[in-house]
């Protein structure tokens, strides 16, 4: 493409390209809502001048006439990719993942819309067409009793958006961010540990390697977590359903819809 350098990440909304020797350009497919864009550019701001991230966005650009914003470049590797080299590692790994996301989550905020209400309106759109008018009812119902809160959720936490940085660690790809309940966020990475398709671009090696060892590593995260900070696993189970409404709603994954919809119907059928 041109104007932009060397390919640094794949993903399911876009590529990453190198920019200058310390930014990156991230460039969006061409049916990658303009609303989404500019939502991640406002939620990745946010999240920066709030100190969940080091990485700062330099808002929206062009990239050879296509959609894209540019980010600080981060000077590290993925937390899957510090696993992958040596899984000797992959309970440090864990725990500090596990970590990271306790820290997110002390930090309280408004500037985010409620993780209820996100996962409320999904239920109105194209994933949950084949739900019948009682079945969305009874969703919609379920939704509602679910708690509040005011703490950052990330919605997309898991090893390969966390880095090692600077010497500490950077968690990115804010853009599918909400306040609430930190339960809802933590059932929404032990889905992606669980329930997910494996990442989108990743290597044969990876796919091999993450695919055997993302359950342990997974029970490892959840573990270090609920000591930390004394969550219990029934309140974590209370948001299973939201965090299935929210990976299918945000993401309609073909592999996936069947199971989502299967894990959410056996819920709100009792």
């Amino acid at each position: 493409m041109s104007g932009v350098g060397e390919l640094v990440a794949h993903g399911r909304s876009a590529d990453v390209h190198a920019l200058t020797a310390d930014r990156v350009l991230k460039v969006y497919r061409d049916d990658w809502p303009i609303e989404a864009i500019d939502r991640e550019v406002e939620d990745a701001t946010a999240a920066f001048d709030l100190g969940l991230t080091p990485i700062r966005c330099h808002g929206r650009t062009d990239a050879g006439g296509r959609r894209a914003a540019a980010f600080d470049r981060i000077e590290g590797v993925a937390l899957t990719t510090v696993a992958e080299k040596n899984p000797l590692r992959m309970r440090r790994v864990a725990r500090s993942l596990a970590r990271e996301h306790a820290r997110i989550h002390r930090v309280a905020t408004d500037r985010f819309p409620d993780v209820r209400d996100v996962a409320a309106d999904l239920v109105g759109s194209a994933p949950f067409g084949a739900l019948t008018a009682r079945e969305r009812s009874a969703l919609l119902d379920h939704l509602a009793s679910l708690p509040g809160g005011d703490s950052v959720l990330h919605l997309d936490f898991h090893p390969m958006n966390v880095f090692r940085h600077g010497g500490g660690i950077a968690t990115i790809d804010w853009q599918s961010t909400a306040c609430g309940d930190p339960a809802a966020d933590v059932a929404m990475t032990r889905l992606l540990f669980t329930e997910a398709e494996l990442f989108p671009g990743a290597s044969r090696a990876q796919l091999l390697v993450y695919g055997a060892a993302r359950g342990a590593m997974g029970r490892m995260y959840l573990s270090e977590y609920l000591s930390v900070t004394g969550m219990t696993t029934a309140r974590l189970d209370r948001w299973a359903t939201a965090a299935r409404v929210l990976r299918l709603g945000m993401l309609d994954i073909p592999s996936e819809r069947d199971r989502l919809l299967s894990g959410i119907r056996s819920v709100i059928a009792r």
